[in-house]
């Protein structure tokens, strides 16, 4: 895309040229500035959203994670691993950018991720091949798509990795190969208004966030939002908001939740409960539910200890 549409403004330049320089009534008339380009569109993670009918929205800006205790966690546990595997593409320092859209949380809902890299074409084009030669069965480069385009399986999932635009990868199932490219000429991300490294999103959560291992959510709140920030202690700040009915609804929400995340995250052994990190107090305030909770280098490692044994494999 980049290539077509910079030939395009070349040989419009070359022809309007001469045709200027006739139409012209005096050699010391001042030639008009040029118009720059209007600027791509930061619209990756809607197109993804759009594509797959997405419930479930995760970003993640992997650069923030440089030097904080959390990224050597994460490199071992690696939540990206299942789009990224085989490329190459190192998660945290080839990575500026990521965002994962879902109909859901569970193995048989729908995901397209887009990845913002730093790498050069070519060096893209060879984690592909690397990928294609890695699939069980083989992989192959498609031809029935408008951008390049591969499918491959990893770990028994079949998903087409498709590179949409230089230094932008977009992961999709297989039925929806086509659609990759509606990402042309996509500019990528909006700049992250805060220090997030991460921010995850849900329509209709007590739906969209159902799983066999997830704490159930009031069916009153209609979005939830969760923003993650890495603190000065190695630890994470996280606060989250859900948009309940009303008032009085949020105060009962906000209590249904409290017992609820309690449950999830705590082991009763009879005498004692044991907590994986501190209780969790949800609050309304107006017609929002909202927490704020504080982790712990411990915490989080428990955690991710948790929530790597319920990811697929």
């Amino acid at each position: 895309m980049t290539r077509r549409f910079g030939s395009v403004v070349l040989l419009f330049a070359l022809v309007a040229s001469p045709l200027a320089t006739a139409g012209c009534a005096s050699q010391d008339q001042t030639p008009e500035a040029a118009t720059p380009p209007a600027p791509r569109p930061k619209n990756a993670a809607e197109i993804a959203r759009v594509i797959v009918g997405a419930r479930v929205g995760v970003m993640v800006w992997p650069e923030r994670l440089k030097g904080h205790p959390l990224e050597m966690r994460l490199r071992v546990m690696n939540p990206l691993r299942s789009m990224l595997e085989g490329t190459g593409i190192d998660a945290i320092n080839d990575v500026a950018a990521a965002y994962v859209a879902s109909t859901g949380v569970t193995q048989s809902d729908l995901v397209v991720a887009i990845v913002q890299h730093k790498l050069d074409e070519q060096r893209a084009r060879q984690g592909l091949n690397m990928m294609i030669a890695r699939s069980q069965p083989r992989g192959e480069w498609l031809t029935t798509t408008s951008v390049p385009s591969a499918r491959v399986t990893v770990r028994g999932q079949t998903r087409v990795v498709a590179l949409v635009e230089e230094g932008f990868l977009a992961v999709l199932p297989e039925s929806l190969a086509l659609q990759a490219a509606r990402f042309e000429g996509t500019g990528g991300f909006p700049d992250p208004l805060g220090p997030e490294a991460v921010v995850a999103t849900a329509t209709d959560p007590s739906r969209s966030l159902a799983g066999s291992h997830a704490p159930p959510v009031p069916s009153t709140i209609r979005s939830a939002e969760a923003r993650l920030r890495l603190a000065a202690d190695g630890g994470v700040d996280v606060s989250s908001t859900g948009e309940s009915a009303d008032p009085v609804q949020a105060g009962a929400d906000a209590a249904a939740l409290t017992a609820s995340i309690d449950r999830a995250t705590s082991l009763n052994l009879g005498i004692v409960k044991v907590r994986l990190f501190a209780p969790v107090v949800f609050r309304a305030e107006g017609a929002q539910v909202k927490s704020d909770l504080h982790l712990t280098q411990a915490e989080i490692d428990r955690l991710l200890t948790l929530a790597d044994t319920l990811m697929p494999r």
